[in-house]
Protein backbone atom coordinates (compact mmCIF):
# COMPACT_ATOMS: atom_id res chain seq x y z
CA UNK A 1 0.00 0.00 0.00
CA UNK A 2 1.28 3.46 -0.89
CA UNK A 3 2.68 5.71 1.81
CA UNK A 4 2.13 8.87 -0.25
CA UNK A 5 -0.27 10.23 2.37
CA UNK A 6 2.52 9.89 4.93
CA UNK A 7 5.44 11.41 3.03
CA UNK A 8 3.56 13.73 0.65
CA UNK A 9 0.35 14.81 2.42
CA UNK A 10 -1.78 17.63 1.05
CA UNK A 11 -3.86 17.98 4.21
CA UNK A 12 -3.09 17.42 7.91
CA UNK A 13 -5.06 17.19 11.16
CA UNK A 14 -3.34 17.54 14.53
CA UNK A 15 -4.79 16.01 17.71
CA UNK A 16 -3.45 17.18 21.07
CA UNK A 17 -2.73 20.90 20.82
CA UNK A 18 -3.82 22.90 23.86
CA UNK A 19 -6.06 25.95 23.59
CA UNK A 20 -4.55 27.41 26.79
CA UNK A 21 -0.91 26.30 26.97
CA UNK A 22 1.17 26.75 23.83
CA UNK A 23 4.14 25.00 25.52
CA UNK A 24 2.53 21.58 25.04
CA UNK A 25 4.14 19.14 22.63
CA UNK A 26 0.88 19.04 20.68
CA UNK A 27 1.23 22.78 20.02
CA UNK A 28 4.79 22.27 18.80
CA UNK A 29 3.45 19.60 16.46
CA UNK A 30 0.69 21.91 15.22
CA UNK A 31 3.08 24.80 14.63
CA UNK A 32 5.54 22.55 12.81
CA UNK A 33 2.85 21.06 10.58
CA UNK A 34 1.41 24.47 9.71
CA UNK A 35 4.80 25.66 8.51
CA UNK A 36 4.86 23.43 5.44
CA UNK A 37 1.35 23.28 4.02
CA UNK A 38 -1.65 25.58 4.11
CA UNK A 39 -4.26 22.86 4.70
CA UNK A 40 -3.84 22.16 8.42
CA UNK A 41 -6.46 22.01 11.14
CA UNK A 42 -6.50 21.16 14.82
CA UNK A 43 -8.90 18.70 16.45
CA UNK A 44 -10.01 19.93 19.88
CA UNK A 45 -13.28 19.33 21.80
CA UNK A 46 -13.94 23.02 22.50
CA UNK A 47 -11.67 25.49 20.71
CA UNK A 48 -12.50 27.10 17.38
CA UNK A 49 -8.89 28.13 16.74
CA UNK A 50 -5.55 27.18 18.31
CA UNK A 51 -2.51 29.36 17.73
CA UNK A 52 -4.30 30.86 14.75
CA UNK A 53 -5.14 27.47 13.20
CA UNK A 54 -8.80 26.48 12.68
CA UNK A 55 -10.02 23.79 15.08
CA UNK A 56 -12.89 21.28 14.93
CA UNK A 57 -14.36 19.05 17.63
CA UNK A 58 -14.39 16.01 15.34
CA UNK A 59 -12.70 15.49 12.02
CA UNK A 60 -15.40 16.27 9.48
CA UNK A 61 -13.63 15.59 6.19
CA UNK A 62 -11.05 13.30 4.68
CA UNK A 63 -7.44 14.31 5.23
CA UNK A 64 -4.20 12.67 4.20
CA UNK A 65 -2.33 12.66 7.50
CA UNK A 66 -3.45 12.69 11.14
CA UNK A 67 -0.85 13.55 13.79
CA UNK A 68 -1.93 12.27 17.21
CA UNK A 69 -0.27 13.61 20.35
CA UNK A 70 -2.73 13.07 23.18
CA UNK A 71 -2.40 11.18 26.50
CA UNK A 72 -2.37 7.41 25.99
CA UNK A 73 -5.90 6.97 27.38
CA UNK A 74 -7.29 9.27 24.66
CA UNK A 75 -5.35 7.86 21.72
CA UNK A 76 -7.93 5.21 20.81
CA UNK A 77 -10.69 7.80 20.46
CA UNK A 78 -8.47 9.93 18.24
CA UNK A 79 -7.61 6.95 16.01
CA UNK A 80 -11.32 6.08 15.73
CA UNK A 81 -12.10 9.69 14.75
CA UNK A 82 -9.36 9.85 12.10
CA UNK A 83 -10.28 6.44 10.67
CA UNK A 84 -13.98 7.34 10.50
CA UNK A 85 -13.14 10.47 8.52
CA UNK A 86 -11.10 8.46 6.03
CA UNK A 87 -7.59 9.63 6.92
CA UNK A 88 -4.90 8.05 4.77
CA UNK A 89 -2.30 7.68 7.54
CA UNK A 90 -2.25 8.36 11.27
CA UNK A 91 0.95 8.87 13.23
CA UNK A 92 0.59 8.15 16.95
CA UNK A 93 3.43 10.01 18.64
CA UNK A 94 2.09 9.25 22.14
CA UNK A 95 3.79 6.60 24.30
CA UNK A 96 2.44 4.00 26.71
CA UNK A 97 1.69 1.03 24.46
CA UNK A 98 3.57 -2.06 23.29
CA UNK A 99 6.82 -0.87 24.84
CA UNK A 100 5.25 -1.12 28.32
CA UNK A 101 4.38 -4.82 28.25
CA UNK A 102 1.49 -7.21 27.44
CA UNK A 103 -1.37 -4.89 28.46
CA UNK A 104 0.02 -2.03 26.44
CA UNK A 105 0.47 -4.34 23.48
CA UNK A 106 -3.22 -5.33 23.64
CA UNK A 107 -4.23 -1.67 23.35
CA UNK A 108 -1.70 -1.18 20.56
CA UNK A 109 -3.18 -4.13 18.66
CA UNK A 110 -6.64 -2.55 18.96
CA UNK A 111 -5.32 0.65 17.39
CA UNK A 112 -4.00 -1.30 14.44
CA UNK A 113 -7.30 -3.17 14.04
CA UNK A 114 -9.23 0.11 14.03
CA UNK A 115 -6.90 1.60 11.42
CA UNK A 116 -6.98 -1.44 9.15
CA UNK A 117 -10.77 -1.64 9.27
CA UNK A 118 -10.90 1.66 7.38
CA UNK A 119 -7.82 1.19 5.20
CA UNK A 120 -5.82 3.72 7.20
CA UNK A 121 -2.11 3.10 7.84
CA UNK A 122 -0.77 3.69 11.35
CA UNK A 123 2.76 4.82 12.27
CA UNK A 124 4.03 4.38 15.83
CA UNK A 125 2.95 4.53 18.59
CA UNK A 126 5.86 5.93 20.63
CA UNK A 127 7.60 7.80 17.83
CA UNK A 128 8.84 11.26 16.83
CA UNK A 129 6.97 11.62 13.54
CA UNK A 130 7.85 12.39 9.94
CA UNK A 131 9.86 15.00 8.03
CA UNK A 132 9.73 15.23 4.25
CA UNK A 133 10.88 17.65 1.55
CA UNK A 134 7.83 18.56 -0.52
CA UNK A 135 9.63 20.52 -3.22
CA UNK A 136 10.94 24.07 -3.60
CA UNK A 137 11.17 25.55 -0.09
CA UNK A 138 8.28 23.51 1.31
CA UNK A 139 8.87 20.99 4.08
CA UNK A 140 6.54 18.71 5.98
CA UNK A 141 7.53 18.71 9.64
CA UNK A 142 5.09 16.31 11.23
CA UNK A 143 7.36 15.75 14.20
CA UNK A 144 8.28 17.00 17.64
CA UNK A 145 11.59 18.39 16.37
CA UNK A 146 11.72 22.16 16.84
CA UNK A 147 14.38 22.50 14.15
CA UNK A 148 14.92 20.35 11.09
CA UNK A 149 17.58 20.49 8.37
CA UNK A 150 16.33 22.77 5.60
CA UNK A 151 18.71 21.72 2.86
CA UNK A 152 17.15 19.37 0.30
CA UNK A 153 19.13 16.31 -0.74
CA UNK A 154 18.89 12.64 -1.56
CA UNK A 155 19.36 11.10 1.90
CA UNK A 156 16.39 9.42 3.57
CA UNK A 157 16.46 7.95 7.05
CA UNK A 158 14.14 5.52 8.87
CA UNK A 159 14.62 5.00 12.58
CA UNK A 160 13.16 2.93 15.38
CA UNK A 161 14.63 5.56 17.69
CA UNK A 162 13.37 9.11 17.63
CA UNK A 163 16.43 10.40 19.48
CA UNK A 164 18.78 8.92 16.89
CA UNK A 165 16.84 10.96 14.34
CA UNK A 166 17.97 14.05 16.23
CA UNK A 167 21.56 12.82 16.00
CA UNK A 168 21.12 12.30 12.27
CA UNK A 169 19.77 15.82 11.81
CA UNK A 170 22.75 17.19 13.74
CA UNK A 171 25.13 15.28 11.48
CA UNK A 172 23.41 16.61 8.34
CA UNK A 173 23.88 20.18 9.56
CA UNK A 174 27.54 19.58 10.35
CA UNK A 175 28.27 17.82 7.06
CA UNK A 176 26.29 20.17 4.83
CA UNK A 177 24.44 17.25 3.22
CA UNK A 178 20.76 17.43 2.32
CA UNK A 179 17.65 15.53 3.46
CA UNK A 180 14.85 13.95 1.49
CA UNK A 181 12.70 12.02 4.02
CA UNK A 182 12.82 11.06 7.69
CA UNK A 183 10.49 8.66 9.49
CA UNK A 184 10.48 7.57 13.12
CA UNK A 185 8.52 4.30 13.28
CA UNK A 186 8.63 3.77 17.05
CA UNK A 187 6.92 0.51 18.00
CA UNK A 188 6.16 -0.32 14.33
CA UNK A 189 2.68 -1.57 15.21
CA UNK A 190 1.59 -1.30 11.57
CA UNK A 191 3.99 0.63 9.32
CA UNK A 192 7.45 -0.77 9.91
CA UNK A 193 10.95 -0.32 8.57
CA UNK A 194 10.29 -2.71 5.67
CA UNK A 195 7.22 -0.76 4.51
CA UNK A 196 9.20 2.47 4.60
CA UNK A 197 12.16 0.88 2.80
CA UNK A 198 9.91 -0.40 0.03
CA UNK A 199 8.35 3.04 -0.54
CA UNK A 200 11.69 4.86 -0.40
CA UNK A 201 13.18 2.36 -2.82
CA UNK A 202 10.71 3.61 -5.46
CA UNK A 203 10.98 7.27 -4.43
CA UNK A 204 12.89 9.16 -7.17
CA UNK A 205 13.76 11.89 -4.68
CA UNK A 206 15.66 9.42 -2.45
CA UNK A 207 19.14 8.40 -3.64
CA UNK A 208 20.41 6.67 -0.48
CA UNK A 209 18.66 5.19 2.57
CA UNK A 210 19.89 4.90 6.15
CA UNK A 211 18.14 2.88 8.86
CA UNK A 212 18.53 2.63 12.65
CA UNK A 213 17.12 -0.76 13.64
CA UNK A 214 16.60 -2.29 17.07
CA UNK A 215 14.74 -5.38 15.89
CA UNK A 216 13.36 -6.94 12.71
CA UNK A 217 9.76 -8.09 13.03
CA UNK A 218 9.66 -9.46 9.48
CA UNK A 219 13.24 -10.43 8.69
CA UNK A 220 12.53 -12.55 5.61
CA UNK A 221 10.39 -9.85 3.98
CA UNK A 222 12.98 -7.21 4.86
CA UNK A 223 15.70 -9.19 3.07
CA UNK A 224 13.49 -9.67 -0.01
CA UNK A 225 12.62 -5.97 -0.19
CA UNK A 226 16.15 -4.82 0.59
CA UNK A 227 17.59 -7.00 -2.19
CA UNK A 228 15.39 -5.17 -4.71
CA UNK A 229 16.15 -1.73 -3.29
CA UNK A 230 19.93 -2.20 -3.11
CA UNK A 231 19.97 -2.99 -6.82
CA UNK A 232 18.94 0.65 -7.35
CA UNK A 233 20.37 2.63 -4.44
CA UNK A 234 22.56 2.03 -1.35
CA UNK A 235 21.00 1.04 1.97
CA UNK A 236 23.01 1.47 5.17
CA UNK A 237 21.84 -0.13 8.44
CA UNK A 238 23.02 0.51 11.99
CA UNK A 239 21.74 -2.40 14.06
CA UNK A 240 21.42 -1.71 17.77
CA UNK A 241 21.00 -4.46 20.35
CA UNK A 242 23.76 -6.68 18.97
CA UNK A 243 24.89 -7.65 22.46
CA UNK A 244 22.84 -8.97 25.38
CA UNK A 245 22.63 -5.65 27.25
CA UNK A 246 21.64 -3.77 24.11
CA UNK A 247 19.01 -6.36 23.21
CA UNK A 248 17.45 -5.98 26.66
CA UNK A 249 17.41 -2.20 26.29
CA UNK A 250 15.79 -2.47 22.84
CA UNK A 251 12.99 -4.61 24.25
CA UNK A 252 12.16 -1.99 26.87
CA UNK A 253 12.53 0.92 24.45
CA UNK A 254 10.31 -0.06 21.53
CA UNK A 255 9.36 -3.61 22.41
CA UNK A 256 11.66 -4.91 19.65
CA UNK A 257 13.13 -8.39 19.72
CA UNK A 258 16.75 -8.11 18.68
CA UNK A 259 17.29 -11.68 17.46
CA UNK A 260 20.56 -13.47 16.72
CA UNK A 261 22.95 -10.93 15.29
CA UNK A 262 24.93 -13.53 13.38
CA UNK A 263 21.79 -14.46 11.47
CA UNK A 264 20.88 -10.81 10.97
CA UNK A 265 24.35 -9.98 9.65
CA UNK A 266 24.17 -12.84 7.17
CA UNK A 267 20.72 -11.73 5.97
CA UNK A 268 21.83 -8.12 5.50
CA UNK A 269 24.87 -9.28 3.53
CA UNK A 270 22.71 -11.43 1.25
CA UNK A 271 20.46 -8.46 0.62
CA UNK A 272 23.34 -6.18 -0.36
CA UNK A 273 22.80 -3.96 2.68
CA UNK A 274 25.80 -2.15 4.16
CA UNK A 275 25.87 -2.84 7.90
CA UNK A 276 27.71 -0.20 9.92
CA UNK A 277 29.59 -1.31 13.01
CA UNK A 278 28.91 1.81 15.05
CA UNK A 279 27.57 5.36 14.92
CA UNK A 280 30.67 6.88 13.32
CA UNK A 281 30.79 4.17 10.64
CA UNK A 282 27.10 4.69 9.96
CA UNK A 283 27.43 8.41 9.37
CA UNK A 284 30.57 7.89 7.28
CA UNK A 285 28.78 5.34 5.12
CA UNK A 286 25.78 7.64 4.69
CA UNK A 287 28.08 10.50 3.69
CA UNK A 288 29.75 8.26 1.15
CA UNK A 289 26.42 7.11 -0.22
CA UNK A 290 25.21 10.72 -0.48
CA UNK A 291 28.03 11.72 -2.83
CA UNK A 292 28.10 8.49 -4.81
CA UNK A 293 31.09 6.72 -3.26
CA UNK A 294 29.05 3.53 -3.37
CA UNK A 295 27.88 3.72 -6.93
CA UNK A 296 30.94 1.59 -7.60
CA UNK A 297 32.26 -0.50 -4.74
CA UNK A 298 36.05 -0.72 -4.80
CA UNK A 299 38.64 -3.23 -3.67
CA UNK A 300 41.97 -1.93 -5.03
CA UNK A 301 42.85 1.50 -3.72
CA UNK A 302 45.79 3.87 -3.70
CA UNK A 303 46.72 5.86 -0.62
CA UNK A 304 48.38 9.11 -1.69
CA UNK A 305 49.94 11.45 0.83
CA UNK A 306 52.65 13.89 1.77
CA UNK A 307 52.12 12.99 5.43
CA UNK A 308 53.78 9.61 6.03
CA UNK A 309 52.59 8.50 9.49
CA UNK A 310 48.82 8.75 8.95
CA UNK A 311 49.16 6.83 5.69
CA UNK A 312 50.48 3.84 7.68
CA UNK A 313 47.29 3.95 9.78
CA UNK A 314 45.30 4.05 6.55
CA UNK A 315 47.19 1.01 5.24
CA UNK A 316 46.37 -0.93 8.43
CA UNK A 317 42.72 0.07 8.13
CA UNK A 318 42.67 -1.04 4.50
CA UNK A 319 43.79 -4.54 5.41
CA UNK A 320 41.19 -4.75 8.20
CA UNK A 321 38.48 -3.64 5.78
CA UNK A 322 39.48 -6.15 3.11
CA UNK A 323 40.85 -3.56 0.67
CA UNK A 324 44.01 -4.17 -1.36
CA UNK A 325 46.89 -1.78 -2.04
CA UNK A 326 48.14 -2.82 -5.49
CA UNK A 327 51.53 -1.85 -6.89
CA UNK A 328 51.38 0.90 -9.47
CA UNK A 329 52.03 -0.03 -13.09
CA UNK A 330 55.45 0.39 -14.71
CA UNK A 331 54.31 3.33 -16.84
CA UNK A 332 52.93 5.13 -13.79
CA UNK A 333 56.12 4.56 -11.82
CA UNK A 334 58.23 5.87 -14.67
CA UNK A 335 56.09 8.99 -14.85
CA UNK A 336 56.31 9.55 -11.09
CA UNK A 337 60.09 9.14 -10.97
CA UNK A 338 60.39 12.09 -13.30
CA UNK A 339 58.24 14.24 -11.01
CA UNK A 340 59.08 13.48 -7.36
CA UNK A 341 62.30 13.37 -5.28
CA UNK A 342 64.38 10.21 -5.44
CA UNK A 343 63.55 9.45 -1.80
CA UNK A 344 59.77 9.58 -2.32
CA UNK A 345 57.98 6.32 -1.45
CA UNK A 346 56.37 4.98 -4.63
CA UNK A 347 54.97 1.79 -3.17
CA UNK A 348 51.42 1.92 -1.94
CA UNK A 349 50.88 4.09 0.15
CA UNK A 350 52.50 6.63 -2.15
CA UNK A 351 54.29 9.40 -0.24
CA UNK A 352 55.11 12.25 -2.62
CA UNK A 353 56.87 14.08 0.28
CA UNK A 354 56.69 17.81 1.10
CA UNK A 355 59.92 18.30 -0.88
CA UNK A 356 58.22 17.51 -4.20
CA UNK A 357 58.41 20.55 -6.54
CA UNK A 358 55.14 22.34 -5.96
CA UNK A 359 54.15 22.39 -9.62
CA UNK A 360 54.69 18.61 -9.84
CA UNK A 361 51.94 17.62 -7.38
CA UNK A 362 49.14 17.94 -9.89
CA UNK A 363 50.64 15.78 -12.66
CA UNK A 364 51.90 13.23 -10.13
CA UNK A 365 48.49 12.75 -8.54
CA UNK A 366 46.80 12.70 -11.94
CA UNK A 367 49.16 9.87 -12.94
CA UNK A 368 48.14 7.86 -9.87
CA UNK A 369 44.45 8.31 -10.67
CA UNK A 370 45.04 7.21 -14.26
CA UNK A 371 46.70 3.93 -13.24
CA UNK A 372 44.45 1.01 -14.32
CA UNK A 373 45.14 -0.90 -11.10
CA UNK A 374 43.64 1.88 -8.95
CA UNK A 375 39.86 1.75 -8.39
CA UNK A 376 39.65 4.32 -5.61
CA UNK A 377 41.85 6.77 -3.72
CA UNK A 378 42.39 7.81 -0.12
CA UNK A 379 44.12 11.20 0.01
CA UNK A 380 45.89 12.26 3.23
CA UNK A 381 47.32 15.65 4.15
CA UNK A 382 48.23 16.72 7.69
CA UNK A 383 49.28 20.33 8.20
CA UNK A 384 51.01 20.81 4.84
CA UNK A 385 48.79 23.36 3.14
CA UNK A 386 50.20 22.97 -0.35
CA UNK A 387 47.18 23.83 -2.46
CA UNK A 388 48.32 21.90 -5.58
CA UNK A 389 48.00 18.66 -3.60
CA UNK A 390 44.27 19.35 -3.31
CA UNK A 391 44.11 20.50 -6.94
CA UNK A 392 45.67 17.23 -8.08
CA UNK A 393 43.04 15.22 -6.20
CA UNK A 394 40.24 17.40 -7.58
CA UNK A 395 41.49 16.97 -11.15
CA UNK A 396 41.98 13.25 -10.68
CA UNK A 397 38.38 12.87 -9.55
CA UNK A 398 37.12 15.01 -12.43
CA UNK A 399 39.11 13.05 -15.02
CA UNK A 400 38.39 9.52 -13.82
CA UNK A 401 35.35 9.62 -11.52
CA UNK A 402 37.15 7.22 -9.19
CA UNK A 403 35.70 7.18 -5.65
CA UNK A 404 37.81 9.28 -3.29
CA UNK A 405 37.84 9.90 0.45
CA UNK A 406 40.24 12.18 2.28
CA UNK A 407 41.71 12.94 5.67
CA UNK A 408 42.85 16.57 5.79
CA UNK A 409 44.04 18.36 8.92
CA UNK A 410 45.10 22.02 9.25
CA UNK A 411 45.34 22.50 5.50
CA UNK A 412 42.47 24.84 4.54
CA UNK A 413 43.68 25.50 1.00
CA UNK A 414 43.96 21.79 0.25
CA UNK A 415 40.57 21.15 1.86
CA UNK A 416 38.90 23.91 -0.17
CA UNK A 417 40.17 22.38 -3.43
CA UNK A 418 38.83 18.97 -2.45
CA UNK A 419 35.53 20.35 -1.24
CA UNK A 420 35.02 22.09 -4.56
CA UNK A 421 35.35 18.72 -6.28
CA UNK A 422 32.87 17.06 -3.90
CA UNK A 423 35.52 14.98 -2.14
CA UNK A 424 34.39 13.97 1.35
CA UNK A 425 36.81 14.61 4.20
CA UNK A 426 36.76 12.40 7.27
CA UNK A 427 37.93 12.83 10.85
CA UNK A 428 40.64 10.16 10.70
CA UNK A 429 42.59 8.12 8.12
CA UNK A 430 40.73 4.98 9.22
CA UNK A 431 37.33 6.54 8.65
CA UNK A 432 38.36 7.69 5.18
CA UNK A 433 39.38 4.13 4.33
CA UNK A 434 36.17 2.68 5.71
CA UNK A 435 34.15 5.04 3.54
CA UNK A 436 35.54 3.25 0.50
CA UNK A 437 35.26 -0.27 1.89
CA UNK A 438 32.44 -2.48 0.69
CA UNK A 439 31.39 -3.57 4.16
CA UNK A 440 32.15 -0.53 6.35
Amino acid sequence: MSLDSLFKPRSIAVYGASATDSRKLGNTLLKNAAGGTGDVLAVHPEAETIDGIPAVAKLNRRIDLALISVPDKRVEAAVIDAAAAGAGTAIVLSSGFGETGPEGRKVQDRLVAIARSSGMRLVGPNCMGVVSHLGDDRWLNGSYFWSIPNKPGGLSFVSQSGAFGGMFFGHLRASGLGLSRFLSVGNSADVGITDALEWLGDDPQTTAIGMFVEGFGDGRRFVDVARKVTSKKPVVVLKAGKMAAGAKAAASHTGSMAGSHAAIRAGLRRAGVIEAADTESFFDAMDGAAVGLRKKLVRNIAIVTISGGPSVLAADASERAGLLLPALGAATLERLRGLVPSFAALGNPIDLTPQCPIDHYVPAIEAIYADPAVEGVVAINCGLDLKPFGTGVARGVAATGKPTAAFVLDAPGVEAEMAGAGVLRFASPERAVNALASGV
